[in-house]
């Protein structure tokens, strides 16, 4: 009985491999998972500072951009050593999340301006809290900051996460991915932060709800085309076939 046959009657688990499938993705994988942990401070510390845990204008300075700067130093990094995944994984999110992110704030606005089903602008909201002007109110510059960071910086953050997590799936499971931010959104320390209206905004009625389901199911459509239209990755590099593979070398 050879070393293989010993291995399978025991039960073993396979070593990992020196080859292009194993050891030598340890190193992506890392920086995938550093990735989406900067993805996720965006989006965070909206919801910390709705809960009282600081403000967006210390998060923005002390974690946001740091977190930028992280996801650039990995996509350089990416490039230079040919983790392609990764690094088309990034590419496709800068274009996809914007995009897909005017196509939600397009629906908002109609919800906004013509229903009334929305308490405010999110995006200038946003300025103004991160810019420290509260108290102020919002001026050009505050307005240009919030909707970079809701349309671009949160934009690619969620494109991010579901190209990196799901690699390119059909394209309408983006929509189902969608409505999970949308019901998380609805549920977190945000709806007081809109003006304590309460789990899925019920205070302003059944339109906020509503509106919300409907901007994220055009942010999931638009997502969802693109990543599987253009994306080049088919699968995530977590995934047991790219990942880990059989023998030892």
């Amino acid at each position: 009985m050879n070393h293989t046959d010993i291995s399978k009657a025991e039960g073993a688990i396979p070593a990992l491999t020196c080859g292009p499938m194993g050891i030598k993705r340890v190193p992506e994988l890392i920086a995938t998972g550093i990735v989406l942990a900067a993805t996720g401070v965006s989006p965070l510390m909206f919801v910390a500072a709705a809960a009282g845990l600081g403000t967006m204008n210390f998060y923005a300075k002390f974690a946001l951009l740091p977190a930028i700067a992280v996801v650039v130093i990995i996509a350089f990094i990416a490039r230079s050593r040919h983790w392609e995944r990764l690094y088309r994984g990034i590419l496709i999110a800068v274009v996809a999340g914007p995009l897909a992110t005017l196509g939600l704030e397009v629906v908002r606005i109609i919800g906004f301006r013509v229903f009334h089903a929305m308490p405010g602008s999110m995006p200038m909201l946003m300025g103004v809290l991160i810019t420290n002007r509260s108290l102020l109110g919002p001026d050009l510059w505050s307005n240009l900051v919030g909707w970079g960071d809701h349309v671009v910086i949160n934009g690619i953050s969620f494109a991010l996460v579901y190209v990196l997590a799901f690699g390119r799936p059909r394209w309408w499971k983006a929509v189902p991915y969608a409505w999970v931010i949308a019901t998380i959104f609805m549920l977190s320390p945000d709806m007081k932060m809109l003006g304590d209206i309460g789990n899925f905004g019920l205070a302003m009625g059944p339109g906020f709800a509503i509106t919300v389901y409907l901007a994220h199911t055009v942010f999931g459509l638009i997502l969802g085309v693109i990543v599987a239209r253009w994306a080049r990755v088919d699968q995530p590099l977590w995934s047991r076939h790219l990942a880990w593979r059989g023998a030892a070398c």
